[in-house]
């Protein structure tokens, strides 16, 4: 296991490189120092590899526990898990997307749990290092959703490629990537740069799908990005100093 761990994250740094080679560097949405900026976040980065080392175990433990027989015989019963693998990892995406939703709209709405949420909004320049800066509370409660494709059954050998992608896409929507008209068409379904760049200025508690937009307009916390000059906004919507607690999350 912990040989998979480190290749996913190899996966952020190679996918990241990539991101900043042909997208960043090129048509950046600011000028960022990011040799400064690389010593800052690479620190963060390795702190969440301890995170998700940890979370990773103790998840192997909690799927026995939250996945009970019944509820595979029940999906059995309905012939869920007959369907085509394709069809099963979209219905997986949809339910990790609307708990990620669940999870992130209670972060920004109850006081205890902003506490999990702040080192990650303490991020003053967004690019796509800087998505690591992800507190362990934080990590935890959004690994829920990924509950979903061992109840879906979605094998370890799609897994892996799924896991490049959650890698890439990552990276992708925190890079510092300047806005684009076109962005707007993807923004129908799914969540880009400039889509997710806006929930971390002072709009705060918008925009905060992970994957797909969908939830933020059945839910009312959509914001349009084409409603706001890039070059008004400021990222960061926390400015305090950072302490161990912030960065555990309590």
């Amino acid at each position: 296991m912990i040989t998979q761990i480190m290749i996913g994250w190899l996966a952020i740094f190679v996918t990241g490189g990539l991101i900043w080679l042909l997208w960043e560097k090129p048509d950046p949405l600011r000028d960022i120092s990011y040799t400064e900026e690389f010593l800052k976040e690479f620190g963060a980065a390795l702190i969440s590899l301890v995170f998700i080392i940890i979370i990773t175990y103790a998840y192997a433990d909690i799927v026995k526990f939250l996945i009970p027989p019944f509820l595979m015989e029940w999906l059995g019963r309905f012939e869920v898990l007959s369907l085509p693998l394709w069809v099963r990892v979209i219905f997986a995406y949809v339910i990790k997307d609307f708990c990620y939703y669940v999870f992130h709209w209670w972060m920004h709405h109850n006081k205890y749990l902003w506490q999990t949420h702040l080192w990650h909004h303490s991020i003053q320049q967004l690019w796509w290092l800087a998505a690591q800066r992800t507190s362990f509370t934080s990590r935890f409660l959004f690994q829920v959703g990924f509950l979903a494709f061992p109840i879906l059954e979605i094998p370890p050998e799609v897994m892996f490629y799924l896991g490049l992608f959650g890698a890439l896409h990552e990276n992708w929507t925190h890079s510092n990537a300047k806005w684009h008209s076109w962005m707007g068409l993807l923004e129908w379904i799914f969540v880009t740069p400039r889509y997710h760049s806006l929930h971390h200025t002072q709009v705060g508690a918008y925009n905060m799908g992970s994957y797909f937009t969908i939830f933020d307009r059945l839910f009312g916390t959509y914001l349009a990005p084409d409603s706001f000059d890039p070059d008004e906004q400021t990222f960061g919507t926390v400015d305090q100093p950072i302490t161990w607690q912030k960065v555990v999350g309590i």
